[in-house]
């Protein structure tokens, strides 16, 4: 069985969870930045794992428009969506603004990976942005920003049986 990752990590964490992953799924496993890589052809992939990390609510648009652009080749593959975002309670929101509905509806496992702020790898726009987050954040009581490896497990688990 071959699987394909196709991910866009900003500061590491979702690239992170890929490492993860991969370490978890059986058969050849290959991941790919689309930020920093050329994605390779999708033919001989039998499953395809796609994500990324959320920002002000939305996901990378390299990412989001190879969704859109590849979507008829992707619909005959078994297709699995995950979003590395810090508020797990806005996760199908957040899923429905990041992909196409009808992958969405195809994907067979769907998972929040959960979050992380890596704030000294930021720029100052997204430092001041991530603090501003924070604060909201615990002020209405929400739960802090946390990887949820459970999650990841689940989507291995998924993408593993047949």
């Amino acid at each position: 069985m071959k699987t394909l990752i196709i991910y866009a990590s900003t500061y590491g964490f979702t690239s992170d969870c890929v490492k993860e992953c991969k370490k978890q799924l059986s058969g050849e496993v290959t991941s790919v930045d689309i930020m920093t890589d050329a994605v390779p052809p999708i033919d001989d992939a039998d499953n395809i794992i796609i994500g990324g990390s959320i920002y002000m609510g939305q996901i990378q648009k390299k990412l989001k428009q190879y969704c859109i652009s590849n979507l008829e080749a992707l619909m005959k593959k078994r297709v699995a969506l995950f979003l590395c975002c810090g508020l797990p309670e806005n996760f199908d929101e957040t899923l429905k603004a990041a992909f196409p509905e009808e992958l969405i509806r195809k994907a067979e496992a769907k998972e929040c990976l959960g979050g992380e702020l890596r704030v000294d790898k930021m720029k100052l726009g997204h430092r001041m942005i991530a603090g501003f987050m924070q604060k909201e954040t615990a002020k209405q009581g929400k739960s802090e920003m946390k990887k949820l490896p459970g999650n990841i497990t689940k989507l291995a688990d998924c993408m593993n049986s047949i």
